[in-house]
């Protein structure tokens, strides 16, 4: 009748006169783990993928066939008596290389069992670490950013008036007097010009070579200037004015989107140079 595995590694363990300790120390395989194999104890292995690991480990450290004490192993798991072997096998019990490090990992020892270590790597810390300090300098310097922005009053791009389209020098008026039935002359040799403007355009209005006002018109703000010699106004868009002269209705200054350039002297209106 054959003898079972433990008796069988247990024997060729004390053949060697070695103690449980010693294989400990050499295989590095917890002695209860060891023990457990001798004694058949097989629920007291981790699983069986270790447990042969521990076992093919075991049978090369002692010097018995590694083929044999696994087939033993699977008969008594299996509960079947075991099948005799062919041939022996070759050159597992020969020489056998207690130094050669096990492809399972080692057991843990009774302290890490106790207080297991954690698992995160100590080098990934410091870079969780870094990524949430970078995380929280983008955060807080959006929100800067952000702030500041809000606290920026809005850009607007200025709109583009006649005088910055067209660039003429002065025009120089002569004194060609434009017939027109509407004309009253003041009796005080002056002329004055009153523009009451509807819509929100640009305008130049100048009296005696001074510039009365050239800008941006409001409606409901009328603009007037008297002058001695002659009195001129430019604008892109002639229908946004009501027109008087000397106090008298001249209707509009011209029509909805004309450019207008117009004068008058004491006399009456005058015809411009066209640049």
């Amino acid at each position: 009748m054959t003898e079972g595995l433990g008796l069988w590694l247990r024997r060729a363990r004390e053949t060697r006169q070695l103690s449980l300790e010693d294989v400990e120390k050499q295989l590095r395989i917890r002695r209860r783990y060891l023990q457990a194999l001798e004694l058949g104890d097989y629920s007291a292995l981790p699983g069986q993928i270790q447990a042969r690991g521990f076992l093919r480990n075991y049978a090369r450290f002692l010097g018995v066939p590694v083929e044999e004490a696994l087939a033993r192993y699977e008969a008594e798991v299996e509960g079947r008596p075991l099948q005799p072997r062919a041939r022996p096998v070759p050159d597992e019990n020969r020489n056998p290389d207690i130094t050669r490090p096990s492809v399972f990992p080692s057991p843990p020892s009774e302290e890490e069992e106790t207080h297991p270590a954690s698992t995160m790597p100590k080098t990934l810390m410091p870079i969780l670490l870094g990524a949430m300090g970078l995380f929280l300098l983008i955060t807080i310097g959006a929100f800067i950013y952000l702030q500041f922005m809000e606290a920026q009053p809005p850009v607007v791009a200025p709109t583009p008036t006649l005088e910055q389209a067209t660039v003429a020098a002065p025009v120089a008026p002569t004194q060609q007097v434009l017939t027109s039935g509407d004309f009253v002359p003041n009796l005080d040799g002056t002329v004055t010009l009153r523009l009451s403007p509807t819509q929100h355009v640009w305008v130049r209005l100048v009296a005696d070579d001074n510039v009365i006002f050239q800008g941006i018109a409001t409606p409901g703000q009328p603009l007037e200037a008297s002058a001695s010699t002659q009195v001129q106004v430019e604008t892109g868009n002639g229908g946004a004015f009501a027109l008087s002269v000397n106090d008298v209705d001249w209707g509009t200054l011209g029509d909805i989107g004309q450019v207008v350039r117009r004068a008058w002297s004491p006399q009456g209106e005058i015809a411009l140079q066209v640049p």
